[in-house]
């Protein structure tokens, strides 16, 4: 964008160059009037030597804004005002003291064109201000002692092209800038309406995909998983493919923690469990801390297929947010029996290791039977 913004705005300034370039230049063609009526001049050839001064001038102006492409350029133009300078004060000279201000005349748009030189290069600023005092100045003393009411016609002229000149300049520069503008949110429209066709198209592909599952592959495997005839890897395996098919179609948050938990579901299947599971992960706990976590329910399911008897069903709750995360695993077996909890096992490894992490763990005997175990995480969290 930023390399957008230096074109346009080059293109505009380049712009201006070649407008003053062309300005310049058509009004280096007055100094040639004078020499009409060289036989009434006082002094012709001072007359030549400034129309020569100005046609140098104006070719090398021309040949410095055009490469430059820009009136940001001191040289050309403080060399721009020593030259209209030299313009008034010499070529007034060539003619007699009560015809200066007819040949003065003639020099009068070369002079002005300074003034617009000026207001584009400098603009509204100290410099140009001054200098447009010093060419009034200049010309006042140049048609002295001609001072007629056009005097005030000619000062007003050098202040009227330097504010128009600065005014255009202005509105230029500030069109550039819209251009700019215009063309940023066009592109971002274009982008949006990229991204817009793109989820359009992935939500269309994950719908049909979605529809294709459910309708057609998910009950064929499920029939499978369910068959009395196949061996228990085979079922477990399907079980496992029909668990993974209803995550894809229930766009369960596609987490780190996530993952983890919907891999602790899917290992159900090889533990020979019916599991139902609800996974409401909307924020990723740190890495080392969901693998706790997620290793010490794999031993809470671990623990049920080898101690709580039929039924073999289970759920599986974990919920993760930015103040914490909850992991309940939940039988209807036989349950613990009377007395307190035994540390032991699995318990002892992959339960205290979410105590190292600053977690808790909890084992209940709920109403209607069965174990329940909480995992949290930080300690207290409810």
């Amino acid at each position: 964008m930023e390399l957008l913004r230096h074109d346009v705005l080059a293109a505009t300034e380049r712009r201006m160059a070649r407008m003053i370039i062309y300005s310049r230049a058509g009004t280096t063609a007055f100094l040639l009037v004078p020499l009409v009526s060289w036989d009434r001049l006082a002094l012709p050839w001072a007359a030549v030597c400034v129309a020569v001064l100005a046609a140098v001038e104006a070719v090398w102006f021309a040949v410095r804004a055009w490469r430059g492409g820009t009136l940001h350029d001191p040289a050309l133009v403080w060399v721009d005002v020593l030259v209209s300078v030299v313009v008034m004060t010499v070529g007034s000279r060539a003619a007699l003291p009560h015809e200066r201000n007819v040949v003065l005349t003639a020099l009068l748009p070369f002079c002005l064109a300074t003034s617009a030189v000026l207001g584009f290069g400098f603009g509204w600023s100290r410099r140009a201000v001054a200098s447009v005092a010093v060419l009034a100045t200049a010309w006042t003393v140049s048609i002295y002692p001609n001072l007629t009411q056009k005097l005030v016609s000619d000062l007003l002229g050098f202040t009227l092209w330097f504010l128009i000149a600065v005014l255009i300049g202005r509105e230029l520069r500030d069109l550039a800038g819209q251009t700019v503008l215009a063309q940023r949110l066009a592109e971002e429209r274009q982008e949006l309406l990229a991204e817009y066709k793109r989820r359009q198209e992935a939500m269309r592909q994950r719908e049909s995909a979605h529809r294709a599952i459910h309708d057609d592959l998910l009950p064929i495997v499920e029939r499978v998983a369910g068959s009395p005839s196949l061996d228990p890897p085979t079922a477990r395996a399907a079980r496992r493919a029909a668990q993974r098919a209803r995550r894809f179609i229930t766009d369960e948050h596609a987490t780190a923690f996530a993952d983890l938990m919907a891999e602790v579901a899917e290992s159900a299947a090889d533990l020979g469990l019916e599991l139902t599971h609800v996974l409401r992960v909307h924020h990723d706990p740190p890495p080392e801390v969901g693998e706790v976590l997620a290793s010490a329910a794999r031993e809470a399911l671990n623990n049920v297929a080898r101690h709580a008897g039929e039924p073999k069903g289970v759920h599986l709750y974990a919920a993760a947010a930015d103040d914490g995360v909850t992991v309940v695993v939940r039988d209807r077996g036989r349950g613990l029996p009377e007395g307190p909890v035994r540390r032991g096992g699995g318990m002892s490894r992959s339960f205290a290791a979410v105590e190292r992490h600053g977690g808790s763990w909890t084992i209940e005997r709920p109403p209607g039977g069965g174990t329940k175990v909480v995992l949290r995480w930080p300690e207290g969290r409810e």
